[in-house]
């Protein structure tokens, strides 16, 4: 039963079953008479499979007539009502048709047939046409011939799934109409034979109809498209196949209706969302491509093409065939990218170097899709591409300004203290090596692993005051070169500000090669600078601080190198001068750091020091920072800086600061009671406590305990913490604003790696360090510097602190840049709890 029937009652259904049977019965009936044939066509229409009689009929051999197409048989004014009804069949509009035709005998005569075709697509030949005749030439007009005659094409007529009708061409009235025509349009067959065919047309369709009438001809029309008009007023398209008859002793024309409208309206949206589509495709801003898994572009944008290279889509298809060895820069990031898309569907912003064209290089940013069979194998990739080569130039200009001097091009303070602590990181690791292997316990045992250099040139103040900054400047610049020319393998040189010069020299061999390099550099500088065609004569004075014997971080480095270079210069400049320090003191002093912070905490040696943080709108303390402070029986204060990493490396760290914690929170509650205006209090977290699984846990415990909300409570972390484990950090700090407390970075600036993270942190305040505020704002590139922080952080929502500010030149210029906070010993240096109490309280007269 055919698909379109599915609808039907199943009574009809079964009706139209024994019909359908009945009618195959008559035709293998009729098949026995010698009049009836049987013949096969191909789909386009070959002759084969031929019977005996359709050879009498025609007048051919076998051989002859297979041989031939169905057109060169059939009368060619019948052979569009033959095309017509095939195209139904073969798009399953109809399941078989009958035909009344003419076909042309091999000597030219005409014969008329009774034809019925069928589309037979099982079994296993190709699908065929099935075309059954019966020879009604000479047929005799019997009232039985003529009553079966009409049987037929009333059965034909009447069970047509497709709307048919007849109507009068002098009347335009309906004479007769099907089913299919009464259910589709919505009227009863006593409406329809009362209507005519201008009753179903929109009145601005009338002339049209009018003129197609009156050029109405013999045999099936050319299929048009039409407008009708149903019952409930809706308007549908049609294709309406014509046939002029005669019937009831009238010029009819039976008409044969198929609804297109749903046909139409897809086609429409089809050409709609292609237009659409296609017009995205064709002027995207970002290329466009589909590429096979071997390397071949399968379709391009225009866009893709003009990022490439190449004048058109076409040209880039057919000239780029080998995208991984043709494109990629290194072709090593073609597999890279393809693993990805195998391991998952989608690739995003994938950036790689690749050539265009004319061989020039660019950077590209990819969005990858892999589209896969149902086997989940990859049939093709699709994607968008874009050419980030600008924002990568101006990403790296950007950086290269922030950690470059501007002047020299040389690293600035800020890389070279970067450099500095990854170069001490390995320094350490190698340290522990090399005390483990020669079981030493004194570090001025241990050869020196790693050099600072600080250089100040000598006499350049005087080069400034007689001949100009500019010319100054210009010496500068001669200075780096030279300094540049003697810089070999891993060591790294930067300008600090003014005339001060700084190298690190890492994996040192000794300290005579240090004296080398040093005595090297002496040298360069008796050879003339010259600077506005004038020939100066300057030296420098070099001060050098090893690791571990003269530091073993970054500070005390720096500092120590700083003391032995103006040692030098007390020498009479012009020298170098290796750090000289008592040894035995700064061991003796280090064990007893390292033995006593262990019973430090039992014996109540540590205290809470609190310095205020000013609110520069308000002019009022609005935080306070929580330091704890080390009070040695024998050694009196110790720095923080010395027993914080002893307590880091004794495993000590995480208890310290619990304790550091509890001690600030409660003070500030207490404030709280005695009715002073609530603050926050800022505690300093270390990289082991964001190791502590349960730390959000432990400080709500606290807070708890002491009854002390959330809110006012600060977490400082330094950049290099959140650089350790930016993941785990990163999802902690999250978890604890959510808690409520607000979190803060400190000493920013000194960092790197972290600046590109800080978008990412849920933080709401940095702190610069107060290396850049030491020298602002007479020095340049540390005002710059703080400017630039301040602008950049209040672009990111954050607020800003200044540490270490000292003189009211620091103060008014932070204020100029709008920095939030300060703190430093301008306001008050880092007081026991009670006179910060006496602090708070003086606020309220």
């Amino acid at each position: 039963m055919a698909e379109r029937y599915k609808h039907l009652n199943p009574i009809y259904q079964e009706i139209l079953k024994q019909e359908r049977l009945k009618n195959l019965m008559r035709i293998a009936k009729c098949i026995e008479n010698s009049t009836v044939g049987v013949f096969e066509t191909t789909l386009d229409d070959q002759i084969r499979g031929i019977s005996v009689s359709f050879c009498d009929l025609l007048g051919y051999s076998s051989e002859q007539i297979c041989q031939l197409k169905y057109e060169q048989i059939c009368h060619p004014d019948d052979l569009s009502a033959y095309y017509f009804l095939k195209e139904r069949l073969l798009s399953g509009e109809i399941d078989h048709c009958y035909l009344n035709v003419r076909y042309i005998r091999e000597d030219g005569q005409i014969v008329q047939v009774l034809q019925s075709t069928d589309l037979d697509i099982s079994g296993s030949k190709e699908p065929h046409f099935v075309n059954r005749f019966e020879d009604i030439t000479d047929w005799e007009q019997t009232a039985k011939n003529q009553q079966d005659f009409e049987n037929r094409t009333r059965y034909l007529f009447e069970n047509n799934p497709n709307p048919m009708w007849i109507y009068d061409l002098e009347t335009l009235g309906f004479l007769a109409v099907n089913q299919a025509a009464i259910n589709h349009y919505g009227y009863s067959e006593d409406e329809f034979l009362s209507m005519t065919l201008q009753d179903i047309r929109p009145p601005e369709d009338m002339p049209k109809l009018l003129e197609a009438i009156a050029k109405v001809s013999a045999g099936f029309s050319v299929p048009e498209v039409w407008r009708h008009c149903k019952k409930d007023g809706t308007h549908i398209f049609v294709d309406v196949s014509a046939h002029t008859l005669d019937y009831k002793n009238r010029k009819c024309e039976l008409i044969l209706v198929n609804d297109v409208t749903q046909k139409m309206q897809a086609e429409e949206a089809l050409k709609l969302a292609e237009a659409k589509y296609r017009g995205i495709f064709e002027h995207a801003i970002e290329g466009i491509f589909q590429s096979t898994v071997d390397g071949r572009f399968l379709i391009s944008n225009p866009m893709l093409a003009e990022i490439y290279g190449y004048a058109s889509p076409e040209d880039l298809i057919a000239n780029l065939t080998d995208i991984e060895h043709q494109l990629y820069v290194d072709p090593q990031r073609r597999l890279e990218l393809i693993k990805l898309l195998e391991e998952q569907e989608d690739v995003k912003f994938f950036e790689s170097e690749v050539y265009r064209q004319d061989k020039s290089i660019i950077w590209t940013s990819e969005n990858v899709h892999a589209v896969r069979d149902k086997a989940g194998d990859i049939l093709y990739f699709e994607g968008t591409v874009e050419d980030i080569t600008s924002s990568k130039r101006a990403k790296a200009e950007i950086e290269h300004l922030a950690f470059h001097d501007s002047l020299t091009n040389l690293p600035n303070r800020v890389l070279f203290r970067d450099r500095l602590s990854t170069a001490l990181v390995n320094a350490h690791e190698q340290l522990q090596i090399d005390l483990d292997q020669k079981n030493l316990i004194e570090i001025k045992s241990i050869s020196p692993i790693l050099a600072v250099m600080f250089l100040d040139l000598d006499r350049f103040k005087l080069v400034n005051d007689t001949m100009g900054h500019a010319a100054g400047d210009r010496l500068l610049i001669e200075v780096a070169k030279r300094l540049s020319e003697c810089m070999f393998d891993r060591t790294f040189l930067a300008r600090m500000g003014g005339d001060e010069f700084m190298i690190l020299v890492p994996e040192l061999q000794s300290v005579e090669s240090i004296q080398q390099f040093a005595q090297m550099i002496l040298q360069s500088f008796e050879s003339p600078f010259f600077v506005e065609e004038m020939s100066l004569y300057i030296g420098t004075s070099i001060g050098i601080s090893l690791y571990p014997n003269d530091g073993t971080d970054e500070e005390t480095l720096m500092k120590n190198a700083d003391t032995a270079m103006f040692r030098a210069k007390e020498r009479g400049r012009n020298h170098y001068q290796l750090y000289n320090h008592a040894i035995g003191a700064k061991v003796k002093e280090y064990v007893a750091i390292e033995n006593g912070i262990r019973q430090a905490l039992e014996r109540s040696e540590f205290q809470v020091f609190y310095q205020p943080q000013i609110n520069l709108v308000t002019g009022e303390i609005d935080c306070m920072e929580a330091l704890a402070r080390w009070l040695h029986p024998d050694l009196g204060w110790v720095p923080p800086n010395q027993f914080i990493p002893a307590a880091e490396e004794h495993g000590l760290i995480v208890r310290l600061g619990e304790w550091v914690l509890r001690t600030a929170c409660a003070q500030n509650r207490a404030w709280q009671r005695q009715g002073l205006p609530p603050i926050r209090m800022a505690v300093n977290f270390s990289s082991k406590q964001f190791q502590v699984v349960d730390l959000c846990d432990r400080i709500m415990q606290i807070l708890t305990e002491i009854d002390l909300e959330p809110q006012y409570l600060e977490i400082e972390i330094t950049e290099s913490l959140v650089m350790q484990d930016q993941h785990i950090t990163i999802t902690m700090l999250k978890e604890l604003k959510s808690l409520g407390m607000s979190v803060s970075i400190d000493d920013f600036g000194t960092g790197y790696s972290s600046l590109s993270y800080l978008r990412l942190l849920p933080v709401s305040k940095v702190k610069i360090d107060a290396s850049f505020i030491r020298e602002t704002p007479q020095n340049k590139d540390d005002a710059a510097i703080t400017s630039a922080i301040i602008a950049m952080a209040h672009n990111l929502n954050l607020r800003v602190i200044a540490e270490g500010v000292e003189r009211k030149e620091q103060l008014e210029f932070l204020r100029s840049h709008d920095c939030d906070a300060v703190q430093g010993y301008l306001f008050s240096r880092p007081v026991p709890a009670h006179e910060a109490t006496l602090l708070l309280q003086a606020q309220l007269k």
